[in-house]
């Protein structure tokens, strides 16, 4: 036991940017704190577990508050944490149970207790609460990982529960996405209690110089993330399965712009959707495409009527439809109504061999499209381009399956799909064959065998 009060600034001993993240974590509920090597990042998730629990059980006097502190497997739980912890917490401080991982603070602290666990199967965990949660490293989890803590932060009693995090500035995008870019998916309703506090290895005057100068002679994309904290200098860079993204974050950035006005022909790219997912419908006109529409519907052909107006209000020239699935009864049911609507099966064979499929064709004309000063007006749609990447497989060109996103619990990228389907038409297709005329009240293509609509 230690007679004096505790002064916790002088027990962590933290750096100025340690304790800049230390008060963050007062403000905010998610907290993420470093971004390059060097940064004292697992030291700090350690000491924050500590004092977090002190800070609870000073507030509300409950006893036997419980911590998780995480990472992504048992060796690099040992390695970061377990190893040290022993050997840094002073006796005084509590007692460490080997066999259970856990930290218990001294009684006179509250009986707090830090489980040191690892995410190898983060399900283990659906009966298990905590009041503070601390994942080092996060970057190498899914944000399905992420998803099913979250479901556990919680202690009967206490309303400012905590999840800390940290990380380098490379691996999952979501991490990235979330807290530095602050790009998130539209549910997200605690948005405002996100924060990241950088930190960089010159905040650390604990490092020796022969460590600054291993970092200086790394490749520039390695030395840039880990020197300088630069999020984006692995934005062309491939993933571990193989996979490059299809425009990186600079790009994306650059395409994007505020408003626009649509000019000279209108294609509408329409991705239709079901199982709670939501349709998109895409305008696409010169070098603007806008998100017109990106929401879920109880019925799949509901979505018929949101295309007619849409067509309709926008004065469309041309309807392209994902008919693959659910999508054929829409496209079946616009082409009974008279529409000019073509459909595309995104697994029909690429009419260029470089690619393994029609998908991979689209998506790489809206990439080319994009590079070449093709727009986008600004909707939070847009930012499903962070999840969509493409590899060179068998010698083609193939876009990364939706079947491995939502293992990674990200959702299908509509807008986008619906972006790319808006390229299967020239608009030197539209102009030249000048494919409408009036029949009877209903509109034709007299070349309809260019859609080879069947």
């Amino acid at each position: 036991m230690k007679d004096e009060p505790i002064n916790f600034t002088e027990l962590a001993h933290f750096l100025p940017k340690q304790l800049d993240a230390a008060k963050a974590s007062n403000r905010f509920k998610f907290v993420l704190y470093g971004g390059s090597l060097g940064s004292g990042k697992s030291y700090w998730l350690r000491w924050m577990m500590v004092y977090r629990l002190m800070d609870m059980w000073s507030k509300y006097n409950i006893r036997g508050i419980r911590a998780g502190l995480f990472c992504e497997d048992y060796p690099s739980l040992h390695d970061r944490h377990l190893s040290k912890v022993k050997y840094e917490f002073p006796a005084w401080l509590g007692k460490y149970n080997e066999q259970r991982h856990e930290f218990t603070l001294a009684p006179e602290y509250g009986s707090g207790v830090i489980a040191f666990r690892n995410l190898d199967d983060p399900e283990k965990y659906l009966s298990v609460e905590f009041a503070i949660m601390g994942v080092d490293e996060i970057n190498r989890n899914p944000i399905t990982t992420f998803r099913e803590l979250r479901k556990r932060l919680r202690w009967a009693g206490i309303k400012d529960v905590r999840f800390l995090c940290a990380c380098n500035p490379v691996g999952e995008v979501w991490v990235k996405n979330m807290f530095v870019k602050r790009l998130f998916p539209p549910e997200e309703n605690e948005q405002y209690e996100f924060v990241y506090v950088p930190a960089l290895p010159t905040d650390n005057p604990y490092l020796d110089a022969s460590y600054y100068k291993s970092l200086e002679s790394l490749p520039e994309a390695e030395r840039k993330a880990f020197l300088e904290g630069n999020w984006d200098s692995f934005g062309e860079a491939m993933d571990v399965k193989g996979y490059m993204r299809l425009i990186t974050d600079r790009e994306f950035q650059a395409c994007q712009v505020s408003e626009g006005i649509h000019s000279g022909y209108k294609i509408l790219g329409i991705d239709p959707a079901a199982g709670g997912d939501n349709s998109a419908i895409v305008l696409k006109s010169g070098n603007l495409q806008e998100v017109l529409f990106n929401q879920k519907l109880v019925d799949t052909m509901d979505l018929v009527g949101v295309v007619m107006q849409t067509y309709n209000e926008e004065k469309a020239d041309i309807i392209v439809i994902d008919k693959t699935g659910i999508g054929q009864g829409v496209f079946d049911r616009l082409r009974d109504l008279g529409y000019n609507v073509r459909g595309v099966s995104f697994g029909e064979k690429a009419d260029d061999e470089m690619f393994a499929n029609k998908k991979a064709e689209l998506h790489w004309r809206e990439r080319k499209w994009l590079l070449s000063g093709g727009r986008l007006v600004t909707n939070t749609g847009w930012n499903e381009f962070e999840y969509v990447k493409y590899k060179h497989k068998d010698s083609k060109i193939t876009i990364q399956p939706k079947e491995e996103l939502f293992k990674d619990g990200i959702m299908s990228p509509n807008c986008v799909d619906a972006a790319v389907l808006t390229m299967a038409v020239a608009d030197s297709v539209v102009r030249n064959n000048a494919i409408y005329k009036n029949q009877g009240g209903n509109f034709y293509d007299i070349n309809d065998s260019i859609y080879n609509n069947g």
